[in-house]
């Protein structure tokens, strides 16, 4: 009884979550119609997929009779698997462009969703997927979907995508975790008879700096696009990594909303502000992996790996539930839950789902193996090496912090804020408990909707730059983000909020009995062709605020 009220959505689907927040008015989205897919504004993209199959939109239904599928680490799976998953992949890409089911579909699906192809006759604006609350459970129901598509072409309801375990820094393992994985990288066929003599998975255009190297190139978190190719010792990557996930897991979201991104109901326009996951990890291994394709959304699906990224991300949100705080658990917003997407199935059939759907692994009948994950402990690359955090700031004595706050003036209400270092100091209250909230930064700014803004943000350090310091420093706390691209709600400027935790990282520099702390934002610089760099924006709010949320 309680699986099949679960899979309902709409208003009985409130009913576990009305004691939990006070009712409001409803707004959920309603699923978007594929047929209503056209041009988005400013753009000649063709996102839509081909018309869809006649006949009524399905209402998604759990399948207890599955299997329990296993997603597997993508270093670790072996050549049978790769033949399966190689097999599968070629099906789908030799399926015409007219079924729903291809691989041309189900790319350009992502792209109908995630640069604003898909309107609603009753709503301003286009629907958006990133930068709101709606990323996360999206993307996990399309790779539900794909995976869906992928087994029954194969005829296995077992097969289940794997997952590039970029997030794992343990230089102990052969093969290494955070590298391409041979499944995407072999150009060879593993299975008999292949309609291609190359692999369906593999992609040319991944970033040749990594292909090319010896040894492998790890995956970096440290997104600056316009330095070449120049070789970095592979423990320092490393341990900017593991300190990169602690700062915006363990310290930078841990709240519903911090970590998933802003509220987006029906009639909002979209892109209001990314959760901590969204911003980074996420979106610089997108760039690092192929910064031809996989930095757009129009074309980031149509490499493999782009399962495999997201499958990973997938499973860090599942891993954030179980880390250290009060309020780490799925958002329980009715407008959220009841919200409601159209996919393909694997029968090439529309089918519509709601995000309560998708927060329970078992109903989806898929789990993913376990794998190191030393960072969660403070930091640490491996738990051999334990944490080994380190100030940039060589005067980083209390003397000096107090030196500091008193040279360097409060905010005052507004700043333009651009590449250059923007430093102010701000009041908070060291001793409040946690069961007032979280103690965030919350950050306000009318930005140009048009334009990338990338500001990475540090405590007691005024000298930083976005491009020579490291976000592996102890006084790195967070970063706000908003990316452009096309089919963005038209001629809006709109006060962007972001909000990210604090008090564990001040806890962990020694800094979490401070009444003031100075704060430094850094923006990118242009990096042609790819980066136009922070174009510049008005601050207009920097403040301490205290949530459950």
């Amino acid at each position: 009884m309680a699986s099949r009220i679960a899979s309902l959505c709409g208003v009985l689907a409130t009913v576990f979550v009305i004691y939990l927040i006070a009712p409001t008015e409803g707004k959920p989205f309603p699923a978007p119609d594929l047929k209503l897919c056209s041009y988005a504004f400013n753009s000649t993209e063709g996102c839509c997929t081909l018309p869809a199959p006649p006949g009524p939109v399905k209402k998604f239904d759990f399948k207890p009779r599955l299997p329990m599928r296993v997603r597997q680490a993508a270093h670790l799976v072996d050549d049978a698997y790769i033949a399966k998953y190689q097999k599968a992949v070629e099906l789908m890409r030799a399926l015409p462009e007219t079924d729903g089911r291809s691989f041309t579909a189900q790319y350009r699906l992502h792209c109908a969703y995630c640069n604003n192809h898909l309107h609603f006759p009753e709503n301003e604006y286009p629907l958006e997927i990133h930068q709101t609350w709606l990323f996360l459970p999206w993307h996990r129901l399309y790779l539900y979907f794909h995976e869906r598509i992928l087994a029954k072409l194969i005829g296995d309801d077992t097969f289940a995508l794997p997952y590039w375990n970029w997030d794992n820094q343990d230089s102990t393992q052969n093969p290494l975790p955070n590298i391409f994985p041979k499944v995407y990288q072999d150009n060879n066929t593993y299975f008999a008879n292949p309609i291609n003599k190359t692999s369906p998975l593999f992609d040319p255009l991944r970033n040749a700096c990594a292909t090319q190297s010896v040894p492998p190139r790890l995956v970096e978190f440290q997104d600056v696009v316009g330095i070449p190719c120049i070789p970095k010792n592979p423990e320092a990557v490393r341990l900017e990594n593991a300190h990169l996930l602690w700062t915006q897991f363990l310290s930078g979201g841990p709240t519903p909303l911090t970590f998933h991104g802003a509220p987006y109901r029906f009639g909002d326009y979209g892109g209001v502000g990314m959760g901590t996951l969204e911003a980074r990890p996420h979106g610089p291994v997108h760039i690092w992996t192929n910064v031809i394709k996989m930095s757009t959304n129009k074309d980031s699906a149509s490499d493999p790996i782009f399962f495999s990224h997201h499958a990973n991300v997938d499973r860090l949100w599942e891993m954030w539930k179980t880390l250290p705080g009060k309020y780490r658990k799925d958002i329980s917003d009715p407008d959220y839950l009841n919200t409601e997407f159209t996919f393909y199935d694997e029968d090439g059939e529309q089918v519509s789902v709601c995000v309560k759907q998708a927060l329970d692994l078992d109903l989806l009948r898929y789990k993913y193996t376990n794998s190191s994950a030393d960072w969660v402990e403070n930091g640490a690359v491996s738990k051999a090496a334990g944490p080994q955090w380190k100030h940039c700031n060589p005067n980083a004595t209390a003397a000096d912090d107090d030196a500091l706050i008193a040279a360097t003036p409060a905010f005052n209400g507004f700043l333009f804020v651009k590449s250059a270092p923007t430093t102010f100091k701000l009041k908070r209250e060291p001793y409040r408990s946690e069961l007032h909230g979280e103690e965030l930064l919350e950050l306000k700014g009318k930005l140009d909707w048009h334009q990338r803004h990338l500001q990475n943000i540090f405590v007691f350090l005024p000298n930083s730059t976005y491009e020579t310091t490291s976000i592996g420093c102890l006084e790195f706390i967070g970063n706000m983000f908003s990316f452009p691209h096309p089919g963005m709600s038209p001629d809006l400027q709109p006060e962007l909020t972001f909000r990210f935790g604090i008090r564990r990282k001040l806890e962990v520099m020694g800094r979490a009995n401070l009444t003031e702390i100075v704060i430094t934002m850094v923006g990118e610089n242009a990096a042609p062709p790819f980066i136009a760099g922070e174009a510049g924006f008005n601050l207009t709010s920097a403040k301490i605020v205290y949530s459950k949320n």
